[in-house]
């Protein structure tokens, strides 16, 4: 047979050697290879801490209908808090577990609600996020050959609490110059917005990368959903805003509360955790020392490492600015859906004693949105002067956005597969937004908003400076997969806008400023293609908002902005001093 001969070959360089070893020719009787040990036990008790980004949208229905614009508002903050559980390792790649957490929050958002009507004075929802905690269960698969790495899903119960409040808006300024000649019927009584401590419970699901570093610690990247309903808040009473049969006369009615908003939650989370395992951790290696990888390993030392590369960023983003006070609203002008195209460069160096420098800078372009301009009780010249009880209308967006970030930290824990520092840095994020034409969309047959796609309505120029205190973290979860992150949280935001009104004559600008808070969050996953040069995509999110704001030439305006952008990027990088 002419296919024996390499079928007879094969056979007899497997037995031979055993042979000449003395052992069994018999196959079954082949052990099979050696499977290396896991050098981690994921067993035991454990707590730690975290911290994370969050985003989220509260619903607010109105019990007289639905609104025209607006009923959502977007929350976006920081988080920070404890965690604790038990793992037990069932089988080599099955870890059951249960974990509780608890974290503070701190976040804000605000949008227009119960605006079902054009003569309906609408109000400003606002909330506030403040505590929330979790109780899960969690199903992980064990992987990497030592077992250092677990991706696990969790699923159980979460509870939340926060401060909500409806406020009514602007009805109509008796003592405005514009109304002189105006009479009314009823003057507005003041707004009475209706605020309250809100909690309930809900449910939770989540995902994430928990990764053994040293001897006893683990670092954990992870995504939870949350959702919560069942809350309620008594509606404010409010007023109507109607021409009179008598010109040039306007009748301002005031209105009861209509009943109840439901209210309904929702959060996106993304955190980093650090756990020390009190049980468990890393098994004794075969020369009787702790193994980091389940063999002795030679001794390592941090030396000089630096890391640099390029970027693009795909994002979208928003912008508000709301005037008049902290609740009661004149007018407000919402950027929306500004999908963004940048590019950027990074960089980052590690020295021997732990210290760190990393930054980026970037620049590109807002190529679409959408901008919206709200205003309750103005008056209108095309109303006959008479006063409205709300507008809104539509413009598209094209612009620009530029940003450049340097932190310096100090790595608490460094190996040569994981690094978790601390670090204080310094933000920029500057933003242009024209707006391009212009229609009514709550009140088409008013006459006052016809320009063209290529006319300038508005421009906004915006400058947000801030103070960066965060958590940078990295692990290589595999033998070329490495997984890395940052949260910084932001306790001072200096704002600085300019808000240019190109179609009234003259042209009016309206100067802003403001201080506040925010959150920066990003995740990265690079695989190394040689031992230098890598890929990666990420994700990025940030948020920034003012708590206290007015107009620079007329401070008795008092004027809030927000802000946020969050998108994917592709990375490319380059390590210029790793070993031979």
């Amino acid at each position: 047979m002419r296919n024996g001969y390499p079928i007879g070959a094969a056979i007899l360089a497997i037995i031979l050697p055993m042979i000449l070893r003395g052992a069994p020719a018999r196959a079954d009787d082949i052990p099979p290879a050696p499977r290396p040990a896991p050098s981690w036990d994921w067993t035991g008790f454990y707590a730690g801490g975290h911290v994370g980004a969050l985003t989220g949208t509260t619903t607010f229905s109105d019990p007289n209908g639905v609104g025209l614009f607006g009923g959502s508002v977007v929350s976006r903050g920081f988080l920070a808090g404890l965690q604790a559980g038990y793992n037990w390792q069932a089988a080599p790649q099955l870890v059951l577990g249960i974990e509780a957490d608890a974290s503070l929050m701190s976040g804000h958002g605000s949008n227009t609600c119960l605006q079902s009507s054009v003569i309906i004075t609408g109000s400003n929802c606002k909330l506030t996020p403040r505590e929330i905690a979790t109780l899960t269960g969690r199903l992980g698969f064990v992987t990497e050959p030592h077992g250092r790495t677990l991706i696990y899903g969790k699923a159980g119960a979460a509870w939340m609490r926060a401060d909500a409040s409806m406020n009514p808006n602007h009805t109509v300024d008796v003592q405005d110059p514009s109304y002189t000649g105006l009479t009314f019927s009823d003057t507005p009584g003041p707004a009475v917005p209706s605020s309250a401590s809100i909690s309930a419970w809900g449910a939770t699901v989540g995902a994430g990368v928990e990764y053994a570093i040293g001897s006893s610690w683990s670092l954990k990247m992870e995504y939870n959903y949350l959702r919560f309903n069942g809350m309620s808040l008594t509606t404010p009473p409010t007023s109507s805003v109607t021409p009179s049969s008598v010109t040039p006369n306007a009748d301002v009615t005031n209105l009861p509360s209509s009943g109840s908003s439901n209210i309904s939650q929702d959060f996106h989370i993304a955190r980093l955790g650090l756990n020390y395992h009190f049980g468990g951790g890393a098994r004794p290696s075969q020369d009787g020392g702790t193994a980091a990888r389940g063999a002795a390993e030679a001794p390592w030392t941090p030396g000089w490492e630096f890391e640099a590369g390029g970027r693009y960023w795909y994002s979208s983003g928003s912008y508000q600015n709301s005037n008049g006070g902290p609740n009661v609203l004149i007018s407000r002008l919402s950027y929306n859906n500004m999908a963004g195209h940048s590019g950027e460069m990074f960089g980052r160096v590690d020295t021997p004693i732990d210290l760190f420098v990393k930054g980026l800078v970037g620049v590109g372009v807002i190529s679409q949105g959408q901008m919206y301009d709200e205003d309750w009780g103005i008056s209108n010249a095309i109303n006959n002067g008479l006063p409205l009880g709300y507008t809104a209308s539509q413009s598209n967006i094209w612009g620009s956005l530029n940003y450049a970030t340097v932190d310096v930290g100090y790595n608490l824990l460094r190996g040569p597969d994981h690094k978790v520092g601390v670090f204080v840095g310094y933000n920029l994020y500057q933003t242009i937004a024209n707006a391009m034409g212009c229609a009514q969309i709550v009140q088409p047959t008013l006459g006052n908003c016809t320009y063209p796609q290529t006319s300038y309505v508005i421009s906004q120029y915006d400058t947000w400076q801030s103070i960066r205190l965060g958590v940078s973290a990295e692990a290589r979860v595999f033998d070329r997969v490495k997984l890395s992150g940052d949260v910084a949280y932001l306790p001072y935001v200096a704002y600085s806008g300019l808000d240019a009104h190109w179609q009234r004559i003259p042209p009016l600008f309206f100067p802003f400023n403001g201080t506040g808070n925010g959150v920066q969050a990003e995740l990265i996953a690079t695989y190394d293609l040689t031992k230098a040069f890598s890929l990666g995509l990420g994700g990025r999110y940030w948020a920034m908002w003012t708590n206290l704001g007015s107009q620079i030439d007329s401070p008795g305006n008092l004027v809030n902005a927000s802000t946020d952008r969050y998108g994917m990027f592709l990375q490319a990088s380059y390590k210029f001093n790793v070993p031979k």
